[in-house]
Protein backbone atom coordinates (compact mmCIF):
# COMPACT_ATOMS: atom_id res chain seq x y z
CA UNK A 1 0.00 0.00 0.00
CA UNK A 2 1.35 3.42 -0.98
CA UNK A 3 1.58 6.05 1.76
CA UNK A 4 -0.91 8.86 1.39
CA UNK A 5 0.26 12.44 1.17
CA UNK A 6 -1.33 14.47 3.92
CA UNK A 7 -1.70 18.17 3.29
CA UNK A 8 -2.14 20.40 6.29
CA UNK A 9 -4.60 23.14 5.54
CA UNK A 10 -4.23 26.34 7.56
CA UNK A 11 -6.19 29.54 7.16
CA UNK A 12 -4.08 32.19 5.50
CA UNK A 13 -4.16 35.69 4.11
CA UNK A 14 -2.92 36.33 0.58
CA UNK A 15 -0.91 39.54 0.56
CA UNK A 16 1.22 41.41 -1.88
CA UNK A 17 4.61 42.29 -0.54
CA UNK A 18 5.92 45.83 -0.45
CA UNK A 19 6.90 45.56 -4.09
CA UNK A 20 9.00 48.17 -5.73
CA UNK A 21 12.14 49.16 -7.47
CA UNK A 22 15.37 47.52 -6.36
CA UNK A 23 17.33 50.63 -5.48
CA UNK A 24 20.71 49.34 -4.42
CA UNK A 25 23.21 46.55 -4.86
CA UNK A 26 25.05 47.47 -1.68
CA UNK A 27 22.32 46.28 0.68
CA UNK A 28 18.95 44.64 1.03
CA UNK A 29 15.62 45.92 -0.26
CA UNK A 30 12.65 45.09 1.97
CA UNK A 31 9.77 43.29 0.22
CA UNK A 32 7.55 42.11 3.08
CA UNK A 33 7.39 42.75 6.82
CA UNK A 34 6.06 40.47 9.53
CA UNK A 35 5.27 41.91 12.95
CA UNK A 36 7.66 40.90 15.69
CA UNK A 37 5.85 38.51 18.01
CA UNK A 38 6.86 39.43 21.54
CA UNK A 39 4.63 36.93 23.37
CA UNK A 40 2.77 34.06 21.66
CA UNK A 41 -0.38 34.73 23.72
CA UNK A 42 -0.44 38.47 23.04
CA UNK A 43 0.70 39.31 19.53
CA UNK A 44 0.84 35.77 18.22
CA UNK A 45 3.45 34.11 16.07
CA UNK A 46 3.23 34.85 12.37
CA UNK A 47 4.81 33.35 9.30
CA UNK A 48 4.78 33.92 5.56
CA UNK A 49 5.41 31.76 2.52
CA UNK A 50 6.41 33.30 -0.81
CA UNK A 51 4.11 31.83 -3.45
CA UNK A 52 5.03 33.92 -6.50
CA UNK A 53 7.83 36.25 -7.53
CA UNK A 54 7.61 38.57 -10.52
CA UNK A 55 10.32 40.87 -11.81
CA UNK A 56 10.72 43.24 -14.72
CA UNK A 57 14.32 43.85 -15.72
CA UNK A 58 15.19 46.71 -18.07
CA UNK A 59 18.72 47.34 -16.85
CA UNK A 60 20.53 46.28 -20.02
CA UNK A 61 21.76 42.92 -18.73
CA UNK A 62 20.54 39.85 -16.88
CA UNK A 63 20.32 40.39 -13.10
CA UNK A 64 20.60 37.82 -10.31
CA UNK A 65 18.07 38.06 -7.47
CA UNK A 66 18.62 36.53 -4.03
CA UNK A 67 15.76 36.34 -1.52
CA UNK A 68 16.10 35.86 2.21
CA UNK A 69 15.91 37.46 5.62
CA UNK A 70 18.19 39.28 8.04
CA UNK A 71 20.00 38.04 11.08
CA UNK A 72 18.84 40.34 13.85
CA UNK A 73 21.93 39.93 16.06
CA UNK A 74 24.35 40.83 13.31
CA UNK A 75 22.34 42.65 10.63
CA UNK A 76 23.50 40.54 7.72
CA UNK A 77 21.53 39.03 4.86
CA UNK A 78 20.74 35.29 5.03
CA UNK A 79 19.68 33.78 1.71
CA UNK A 80 16.79 31.32 2.04
CA UNK A 81 15.59 30.79 -1.55
CA UNK A 82 17.67 29.79 -4.58
CA UNK A 83 19.21 32.54 -6.71
CA UNK A 84 16.96 33.53 -9.62
CA UNK A 85 18.02 35.26 -12.85
CA UNK A 86 15.83 38.06 -14.20
CA UNK A 87 16.37 38.10 -17.95
CA UNK A 88 16.75 41.55 -19.47
CA UNK A 89 13.68 43.18 -21.11
CA UNK A 90 11.35 40.36 -20.07
CA UNK A 91 8.58 39.95 -17.52
CA UNK A 92 10.02 37.22 -15.32
CA UNK A 93 7.72 35.09 -13.14
CA UNK A 94 8.46 32.22 -10.77
CA UNK A 95 6.04 30.05 -8.77
CA UNK A 96 6.69 28.26 -5.50
CA UNK A 97 5.32 24.97 -6.80
CA UNK A 98 7.57 24.81 -9.86
CA UNK A 99 10.51 27.19 -9.65
CA UNK A 100 11.65 27.47 -6.04
CA UNK A 101 11.15 25.36 -2.89
CA UNK A 102 8.79 25.98 0.00
CA UNK A 103 10.29 28.11 2.76
CA UNK A 104 8.43 29.59 5.72
CA UNK A 105 9.64 32.94 7.03
CA UNK A 106 8.99 32.98 10.78
CA UNK A 107 8.37 35.69 13.36
CA UNK A 108 8.31 33.66 16.57
CA UNK A 109 9.56 35.20 19.82
CA UNK A 110 11.63 32.06 20.46
CA UNK A 111 13.70 32.89 17.37
CA UNK A 112 14.94 36.20 18.74
CA UNK A 113 17.75 34.34 20.52
CA UNK A 114 18.84 32.89 17.18
CA UNK A 115 18.44 36.30 15.60
CA UNK A 116 16.19 35.45 12.65
CA UNK A 117 13.34 37.72 11.64
CA UNK A 118 10.43 37.00 9.33
CA UNK A 119 10.97 40.00 7.07
CA UNK A 120 11.62 39.16 3.40
CA UNK A 121 14.39 40.95 1.53
CA UNK A 122 15.88 40.86 -1.96
CA UNK A 123 19.48 41.50 -2.98
CA UNK A 124 20.09 42.13 -6.68
CA UNK A 125 23.28 42.20 -8.72
CA UNK A 126 22.13 45.50 -10.31
CA UNK A 127 19.80 48.29 -9.31
CA UNK A 128 16.70 49.11 -11.34
CA UNK A 129 14.75 45.84 -11.38
CA UNK A 130 11.07 45.97 -10.44
CA UNK A 131 10.30 43.10 -8.04
CA UNK A 132 6.94 42.01 -6.61
CA UNK A 133 6.07 39.01 -4.45
CA UNK A 134 2.83 37.34 -3.43
CA UNK A 135 2.87 35.81 0.04
CA UNK A 136 0.54 33.64 2.08
CA UNK A 137 0.65 34.86 5.65
CA UNK A 138 -0.28 32.58 8.56
CA UNK A 139 -0.78 32.95 12.29
CA UNK A 140 -2.41 35.14 14.87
Amino acid sequence: MMPQRVEIVRPYIIKGGNAGLVTTTAGNDLLHTLPLATFPGVSGARSAVVRQITAYNNTGANVTLRFGTLDRLVPTFVQTLPTLVAINTLDNAWNEDEDFPFFEFLSYPQLTAAGRTGDIYVVASAAGVLVAITVYEFGG
